[in-house]
């Protein structure tokens, strides 16, 4: 099936958004009409904010209160100690989501100062984001379909609709109704862009089953103009992905699964390993492809592994990290990953241990557990901080690197 929509005139679905009025945080409510980026209201001087809806005071001290660290509603969590510079640890920028009884957070994603995430497995799901400061939640979209991989340019947020099989978009602020780009006849899952184009990975059969169908498409930008045969392989099952300006790179999630690079400009791909079980997601940097392995099943006995290996395939695949390396893990479960140029290490979460860890990215030296608890899934890199989604409690926290 081929869409082309216009990002100026595209045609509106009927699924049901608007932006956020309101904000649950906690146990209370701040509006995000006149709300500043602490998640107060621009009245009140520097430092403090208006956190319980009442415009005649500013009864927070931003600088060291706890429960409202830089922004109303960002909580210090474990006992950490608020000051000017942020939480002492872990900082819980926002929390229950989609809802505080049925909360679910999936994959998300750092743009311009702003945290956004899929939240929700069944048809009640969600698109969110909020300040990295934490404050005021901006609900962007309801009514998902088990939203899943998201990313966003200057042109939007895009996102996948797993159940949906489908594509879609809205604006930054939540103002217009989300429009579907591409409707798929099978699931869609990992998404990435830049401002030139936006990739998602299509998966034909099951979970780790290849199929006829199985692909890698380009919605090119700003026309949206969508190339559903980018990249054809019905021998894969791909799964996430991640870009760099040239190449798109992918996994193929199958029980010996494989790692793929697939240039931008012509389609072709190269296999950069092979015989990898059950790879789930992964990033780049300047020089290397990084993923994560985690067998399941009746395979789930097999090694679980942060792995990595040159972009330009010149060298075969090395572990970064394995789950042998800790001798505290009895089912390691190697989940999302991040990278970046700020510094050495390759971060990612563990739903089997659970924890947030790091390790020097040539796999020197002992795996750091940064977070210990929860469900960690989606996780992100910005400036000097990781930022993750918990599952479990539909929570989106940050710490410092």
């Amino acid at each position: 099936m081929r869409q082309a929509f216009g990002i100026g005139s595209m045609v509106c679905v009927a699924l049901m958004t608007a932006a956020a009025c309101t904000s649950v945080l906690g146990d209370f409510t701040v509006s995000e009409a006149g709300a500043s980026s602490a998640g107060g209201s621009d009245a009140c001087a520097t430092g403090t904010a208006d956190c319980d809806g009442n415009p005649d005071d500013c009864e927070v001290n931003l600088l060291d209160d706890p429960q409202n660290c830089g922004a109303c509603g960002a909580v210090c969590l474990d006992g950490g100690t608020c000051r000017a510079t942020g939480c002492s640890g872990v900082t819980e920028i926002a929390r229950g989501f989609p809802s505080i009884e049925a909360p679910n957070a999936n994959l998300l994603t750092v743009y311009q100062r702003e945290v956004y995430w899929t939240a929700g497995e069944g048809t009640d799901g969600s698109v969110q984001k909020v300040s990295i400061a934490g404050g005021a939640v901006t609900t962007l979209a309801v009514g998902q379909n088990a939203p899943y991989g998201i990313s966003v340019n200057k042109h939007g947020v895009f996102w996948s609709n797993l159940n949906d099989k489908d594509v879609l978009m809205v604006d930054r602020d939540g103002a217009r109704e989300p429009e579907v780009l591409f409707n798929s006849d099978f699931a869609t899952l990992g998404v990435a862009a830049d401002d030139n184009a936006v990739f998602w990975a299509q998966r034909a059969a099951g979970i780790g089953t290849p199929g006829d169908g199985s692909l890698i498409g380009q919605i090119t930008m700003p026309d949206a103009e969508v190339d559903e045969r980018f990249h054809e392989d019905n021998n894969v099952s791909p799964h996430l992905i991640a870009i760099d300006p040239e190449h798109v790179y992918w996994v193929d999630r199958s029980l010996r699964g494989s790692v793929n690079r697939t240039h931008r400009a012509t389609g072709e791909t190269r296999r950069l390993a092979q015989e990898q079980p059950f790879p789930y997601a992964i990033a780049v940097d300047d020089d290397h492809v990084y993923w994560t392995n985690s067998p399941r099943g009746d395979h789930a006995s097999e090694l679980s592994a942060v792995m990595r290996a040159p972009k330009d395939g010149s060298e075969d695949a090395e572990a970064v990290w394995t789950a042998t390396e800790d001798d505290d893990v009895a089912h390691a479960s190697p989940d999302c990953i991040a990278v970046d140029g700020l510094d050495g290490f390759v971060y990612w979460t563990d739903q089997g241990s659970p924890r947030v860890m790091r390790k020097h990215k040539d796999g020197t030296g002992r795996a750091r557990p940064l977070y210990e608890g929860g469900t960690p899934r989606g996780i992100a890199l910005a400036g000097g901080f990781v930022y993750w989604a918990d599952e479990g409690s539909g929570t989106i926290r940050k710490l410092p690197r």
